[in-house]
């Protein structure tokens, strides 16, 4: 049985996953961080990465672009907030060209923490995703942003057992 939870408090617009691995956190977080692993679990299955691009330090930027079997693509950019390894890390949606925004931007919609907790030998990793408000958390759910969420796990778990 998987330890995996999805949860959705009522009065607070986060979705919080979380899973436990059996792998090292300081492994955990480093195929999170590298784009050479991530592009192997991140994502639905069938999905491919033509463009992941990591700048892993508070204010690089993180470009990813998801293509489907369908040869439909999903361009996102994220802007990490904090880095901590192997503990955390913090990053928010940004806009694709950050030039006009110089040193500021503008309210993001998601803001993600990832926590990698030590689990005696395995890792825990609790994801906390905020949204600026419940509606636009309950749309991400309604999206699937949760299923989502749970391929990818299951596709890092696979991945694992090929390192």
């Amino acid at each position: 049985m998987t330890d995996q939870t999805i949860d959705t408090p009522s009065d607070d617009p986060v979705i919080m996953i979380t899973r436990t691995f059996d792998a090292p956190r300081a492994l955990m977080f480093k195929l999170f961080t590298d784009p050479y692993h991530l592009v192997r679990f991140w994502g639905p299955e069938g999905s491919t990465y033509p463009v992941c691009e990591m700048d892993v330090r508070p204010g690089g930027q993180w470009r990813l672009t998801m293509r489907f079997a369908d040869g439909s693509e999903y361009p996102t950019n994220s802007v990490y907030l904090e880095i901590a390894p192997p503990e955390r890390i913090v990053y928010r949606d940004a806009p694709l060209d950050r030039s006009q925004w110089q040193d500021t931007l503008p309210p993001p919609n998601m803001v993600t923490t990832i926590l990698f907790e030590d689990a005696g030998g395995k890792t825990r990793i609790v994801a906390n995703i905020r949204a600026n408000s419940i509606a636009a958390r309950d749309m991400a759910v309604k999206m699937g942003f949760g299923q989502m969420v749970m391929a990818s796990y299951g596709r890092l778990e696979a991945y694992l057992k090929t390192l």
